[in-house]
């Protein structure tokens, strides 16, 4: 069981991050933009794997006012925040 938050990930040229299930068979990639810091992977009980893109760690706001954590992302007044992901099967 996992249920783990993944930082400092591996960047492309475009700043993406590539998150993968492989199978014997098939695979599911999970791209996840800049914006998205880290990623959670949590495997529950009955086998299932979820990918959780975020835009920060768990507890950036108490751990950003303590000092601790330092790429808390902000949006201005009437500002927007905007990002994607993209989910990629093979072998289906």
């Amino acid at each position: 069981m996992l249920d783990d938050i993944f930082t400092d990930l591996e960047r492309d040229e475009r700043g993406q991050a590539t998150l993968s299930l492989i199978g014997k068979a098939q695979q599911v990639d999970v791209l996840i933009g800049p914006k998205f810091r880290t990623a959670l992977v949590y495997t529950p009980p009955n086998s299932s794997v979820a990918f959780e893109p975020m835009a920060a760690i768990t507890n950036a706001l108490n751990l950003t006012q303590k000092g601790l954590y330092r790429e808390l992302q902000s949006i201005e007044p009437g500002g927007s925040w905007e990002e994607s992901f993209w989910i990629r099967p093979h072998g289906f």
